[in-house]
């Protein structure tokens, strides 16, 4: 049984029947005890943290992408249209984060193949979802023409200090 049909046997029996509450005084349980956890851990406390910058962070990017030319949100005049737009919007978002990734995975390497502990260091302090360094401005088209971009050669003109 999955857990989606469990959930929807439950919500089907009245709200006294004692099995259902059994399971939503558990779930109160089970949330209440990782409250707890998070507000006596403070380790736990700095990796929800940075989970969360880094779905804001991703969030100011898809946000950086919807405005481009001005816009202040998404365009279209259907429920498809929208669709497409956030869609493209998201596959545009995808494309930086991994293009970010595969630079800061070479530069890596390279520190590392190098011994560089304070470049190590800078690289922990840069985010995949930066896009400061991207114009975001212009035409898109999702079309392939056969060129790669050469990462490697990208990457051997950068020095981090």
């Amino acid at each position: 049984m999955t857990q989606g049909t469990l959930i929807r046997k439950l919500c089907t029996y009245t709200a006294p029947n004692p099995t259902r509450r059994a399971i939503f005084e558990f779930d109160k349980l089970v949330r209440s005890i990782y409250t707890l956890r998070y507000l006596r851990d403070p380790q736990l406390e700095r990796n929800v943290h940075r989970s969360q910058n880094r779905i804001e962070s991703y969030h100011q990017l898809r946000s950086s992408i919807a405005q481009v030319g001005g816009k202040k949100e998404l365009t279209g005049r259907t429920d498809i249209e929208i669709e497409i737009c956030n869609q493209c919007a998201r596959l545009i978002a995808n494309a930086v984060i991994y293009y970010n990734s595969a630079i800061l995975s070479r530069l890596l390497t390279k520190c590392e193949a190098t011994g560089n502990a304070k470049a190590l260091a800078a690289l922990t302090q840069i985010s995949p979802a930066a896009w400061r360094h991207i114009l975001l401005n212009g035409h898109y088209t999702f079309q392939s023409d056969g060129k790669v971009i050469d990462l490697d050669a990208l990457v051997a003109g950068v020095e981090l200090a």
